[in-house]
């Protein structure tokens, strides 16, 4: 069934998407995580565009997309789908990046404007240098919203091979273990790490 699924987001869903206007769209697949779990990401600029007919229906019209979501529905267990606020002056664009790597975390309550101005103050800084050093491709910072856990966050670091991973943290070569250490003692008292995934990005389903 995922081989069947992939045929169909690559022969009908990507031309459909494309042809309603839609600009960006990113499949990836897990490679370390839950098994035979692919997460798609599709931004959007406003709650308005809800208010169309959506753009499989756009495109191929209500008949088309009925049978089309028909088809892909055989495919799938099951789905989840949840709204983040990606901060983009947090944001070192990727490019076409083919790994990532997630961290999920949970916030205390009322904490994370202070976790933010950590991560804005000691740990992006860093990340440019790893960017400039070649040891990322980019990076995010994300606030999951409706739809997911209350009070989950996202650190992504993408990188542009898996080879990239054996060079361990690429925070620490930018700025060292000891300086590491102690921004870990200040934020690891505002959020707990939940979970780490590791992701493979399915290049002919992303556009």
């Amino acid at each position: 069934m995922i081989t069947e699924w992939q045929d169909l987001q690559r022969t009908e869903v990507v031309p459909a998407l494309k042809k309603a206007g839609i600009k960006e769209r990113q499949v990836w697949a897990n490679s370390v995580g839950n098994g035979f779990e692919f997460t798609v990401l599709t931004p959007f600029e406003k709650w308005a565009l809800m208010d169309g007919p959506g753009p499989l229906v756009t495109a191929l019209g209500a008949e088309g997309a009925a049978r089309l979501n028909a088809n892909l529905r055989r495919c799938i267990e099951v789905t989840r789908t949840f709204m983040t606020n990606r901060i983009d002056n947090l944001n070192i664009a990727p490019g076409n990046a083919l790994v990532m790597r997630t961290v999920v975390r949970r916030i205390q309550p009322g904490k994370m404007q202070e976790y933010q101005g950590i991560y804005r103050a000691e740990v992006f800084p860093g990340l440019q240098k790893a960017k400039a050093a070649g040891t990322i491709a980019g990076s995010t910072f994300a606030v999951r919203g409706i739809g997911a856990q209350a009070g989950e966050f996202t650190t992504t670091e993408y990188f542009n091979k898996f080879a990239d991973l054996d060079a361990g943290s690429p925070l620490v070569a930018a700025i060292g273990q000891d300086a590491v250490d102690k921004i870990n003692a200040k934020a690891n008292l505002l959020a707990t790490t939940v979970q780490t995934i590791v992701r493979r990005r399915v290049a002919d389903l992303s556009f």
